[in-house]
């Protein structure tokens, strides 16, 4: 019984401190769009400051009322009225050319790459609350058919 309520105490804790370590409080000075239809979003992002995950850059664009977006279970579902369907047929993919950044990997061209202005954007290998926004690089959301 110890063993049991040790380690249910254990992943809680764990639990607990992983969401801790994957808050954000960075801002941006200004949210923007390249691109904003109903199949591709784009940004670079300029100007910011502290911590912030892909996620907080669209909470910042849906804020000021650029677009429309619902995540469930950690996935982006909707963006401007463009929904995933059941059979996932179609599915809101993100790319950035971001591939690695303080040791980590966050991106991955194996996975697949998408051509942006010029740029080759690899496949995010992080879901939106775990991949960073920095200052410089370029981030697409692309409703693709699968």
């Amino acid at each position: 019984m110890k063993k049991l309520l040790f380690s249910l105490f254990a992943a809680t804790a764990i639990a607990f401190f992983a969401g801790a370590a994957c808050t954000h409080s960075g801002t941006a000075e200004n949210y923007t769009l390249t691109e904003n239809t109903a199949t591709l979003l784009v940004f670079t992002a300029e100007g910011i400051e502290g911590d912030m995950s892909l996620k907080d850059y669209l909470d910042g664009l849906k804020d000021q009322g650029d677009i429309t977006y619902s995540i469930a279970d950690g996935m982006v579902t909707e963006i401007n009225g463009s929904k995933n369907p059941a059979d996932f047929s179609y599915c809101w993919m993100f790319y950035t050319d971001l591939t690695t950044y303080e040791g980590a990997t966050y991106a991955n061209p194996e996975w697949g790459t998408y051509e942006y202005g010029g740029k080759t954007l690899a496949s995010c290998s992080n879901g939106v609350e775990l991949t960073p926004v920095i200052s410089g690089y370029t981030y697409a959301a692309v409703y693709q058919q699968f």
